[in-house]
Order: C-alpha cells, then structure tokens, then sequence
C-alpha cells in the first residue's frame, strides 16, 4: 500500500508542476494583454494547450492510481478522495497529501480568475474590433466610388474577403 501511496505522491507532485506552467502561461497571456503579436500569441495558445493535455494525461493517471489505491482498502473508487487519502495515509505521507491539495486548490483558483481576466480582455477587445469595422463599413456607403470607367457607382461597394 505505501508504494501506491508513493506512486500516488510523485504523481500529484507532478500536477502542481503542470498547473504551475499554465498559471505562468496565463498570467503571461494576462500582463502581454494585446501586446504579443499573432505569431507569439499562437505560440502562447500552443504552450497552454500543451499544458492542458499534459494535466489530462497525469490526471487519468492518478484517477487509475486511486481505483487501485481504493481496491487495496476495499473502497469504492468514487468515494475515494483526497481528503479520505490524506487522513488514512501515515503521517509523512499524509502531511504531503495535504500540501498538494491546497497547493492545487490555490492553483485551479488562480487559473480560473486568471482565464476569467484574459477571456474579458479579448472579450473586450472584440467588441472595440466590431466597433470600428461597423464604422468602417459605415463611411464607405457614404462616399461615392468610381468604376474603372472613371464613371459614379450607384450601389454599395462590397468588398471580398480572402483568407491568409
């Protein structure tokens, strides 16, 4: 039973670790808020993304290393949280377990506030984006534009839109 409750450590260990990369990501994504230019910023949503996966993955990985943590003490699985973990590990163990949970507990909150923050500002940033295209669109119904004939055009001009 130790060497899963060991298993089980090294894993949470390595979620802070990944949870920690991501909130650096977004309080970085956060303080460059419409600074980063398209390139760096594809490479910031590459860099979150990778980090995403990577806690999906550890965390398939400790959610396998509790059903057989919970099979070993004759529980259910389900029922098996890390709080349940923490007081029946022996005390070392368990004084690590705690660490973890509110390390990850103080990290999932500050990725939450932080994502709220970044997802506003590009929200923001939108809108002003909406904003500036309606005038745009606006001013050119009001002016008149010339065909190749050199002669008025009576209709509204369009324009074609390409992709890059």
């Amino acid at each position: 039973m130790e060497k899963l409750l060991n298993e089980l450590k090294a894993l949470l260990g390595e979620e802070v670790a990944l949870h920690e990369g991501l909130k650096a990501d977004l309080a970085f994504e956060s303080e460059q808020d419409g600074k980063l230019s398209s390139s760096d910023y594809l490479r910031l949503q590459q860099r979150k993304y990778y980090w995403i996966n990577q806690i999906e993955g550890i965390e398939a990985r400790r959610i396998d290393q509790v059903r057989k943590l919970a099979e070993s003490w004759t529980l259910e699985a389900r029922k098996l949280t890390l709080r349940e973990i923490i007081a029946r590990a022996p005390e070392p163990l368990g004084a690590e377990f705690q660490g973890y949970h509110e390390a990850l507990t103080t990290l999932v909150e500050a990725i939450r506030g932080l994502a709220r923050e970044t997802g506003a500002n590009a929200s923001a940033r939108l809108k002003a984006i909406d904003a500036t295209l309606a005038v745009i669109g606006e001013a050119v119904k009001m002016h008149p534009t010339y065909s190749e004939a050199g002669r008025l055009q009576k209709r509204t001009p369009t324009f074609k839109h390409t992709s890059a």
